[in-house]
């Protein structure tokens, strides 16, 4: 087993389990969420304390400035290093987050390793608007058979980049995972759930905790620092704060609302990602089943 992974949307209580887990199995922590790799954005990325974090090692958590990118891409070839890593030193190792495109990115692996050129991918862009997906990919299976096997019939972005990247570099895509490791292959996912309801509920009291903890105060000091105009702080969480200082939200109980309509909304989009990117993964229920139960009993016959 490679690692386990734990995802589910935001207010699912992730960070809690994948700590008790590591604590049991002897476990290190990567971290897959896109905001918790900045330096002083603590409160509203829901950030392991510094308690935590001194009984549990965690990977990939403050090692970016709020005003630099970090891509799935950059993502996964950190993580593979920090399972490694922890591997090597006879840990077990536990990838946590609710990110998609970067727990998509490890386990079931990046779809193009380099980029093509934009005039080669508006081709095909419009050829798939004109006629369909099912009409590239009979073009597909023509030029890699191999990639075509892998993706569905309907798949349109696999199927243009598949084709795009046969005609801008004259090999097959599938030529670029033949790296001797199957994507998904000892990767264990888990999703945590529960209804929109108790979602919303633990939405609202987390919500609520982060703007009491200070977050107000976090963002005005990031913003005295220079990073008023950078991507990290359009994120949920910060950008209501920002409306609310610059006064287009004008009190803190409307700034707690703005930011649960938000991250509901998100809820949203993370579950539709999840059911569609990770099919072969064992959903919890944290309202009816006990996660840490249903991992550590699903995982056993991988630890010994």
């Amino acid at each position: 087993m490679k690692a386990i992974v734990i995802t589910g949307p935001t207010a699912s209580g992730k960070t809690e389990v994948a700590i008790e887990i590591a604590k049991r199995i002897d476990g290190e922590i990567i971290s897959a969420d896109s905001m918790q790799i900045y330096r002083y954005m603590d409160i509203g990325t829901a950030k392991p304390t510094k308690e935590e974090r001194s009984k549990v090692k965690h990977h990939l958590i403050d090692i970016k400035e709020p005003d630099e990118g970090f891509s799935a891409g950059e993502f996964l070839k950190s993580a593979l290093k920090a399972i490694d890593d922890i591997h090597e030193r006879g840990k077990r190792a536990i990838v946590v987050g609710g990110t998609g495109f970067y727990l998509d990115a490890l386990v079931n692996g990046l779809d193009s390793v380099e980029s093509v050129d934009d005039r080669v991918r508006q081709f095909f862009d419009d050829i798939c608007d004109e006629l369909g997906s099912f009409y590239l990919y009979e073009w597909l299976k023509l030029v890699d058979e191999e990639w075509a096997r892998r993706i569905s019939p309907s798949d349109c972005q696999r199927i243009k980049r598949g084709l795009s990247f046969y005609v801008d570099k004259g090999v097959v895509l599938s030529s670029r995972f033949k790296e001797g490791r199957e994507y998904g292959d000892g990767f264990v996912v888990f999703v945590l759930n529960a209804s929109k309801e108790y979602l919303e509920g633990r939405v609202r009291a987390r919500t609520k905790a982060m703007v009491e903890a200070g977050l107000v105060d976090e963002v005005k000091q990031l913003l005295e620092n220079g990073y008023g105009g950078v991507t990290s702080l359009k994120a949920i969480g910060y950008k209501e704060v920002v409306d609310y200082l610059e006064g287009r939200i004008k009190s803190e109980d409307e700034l707690v609302e703005a930011i649960v309509k938000n991250t509901l909304s998100f809820i949203k989009r993370q579950m539709t990602f999840f059911r569609s990117r990770f099919k072969d993964a064992r959903w919890v229920n944290i309202e009816k089943e006990e996660p840490l139960k249903v991992i550590l009993n699903t995982v056993s016959g991988h630890l010994s």
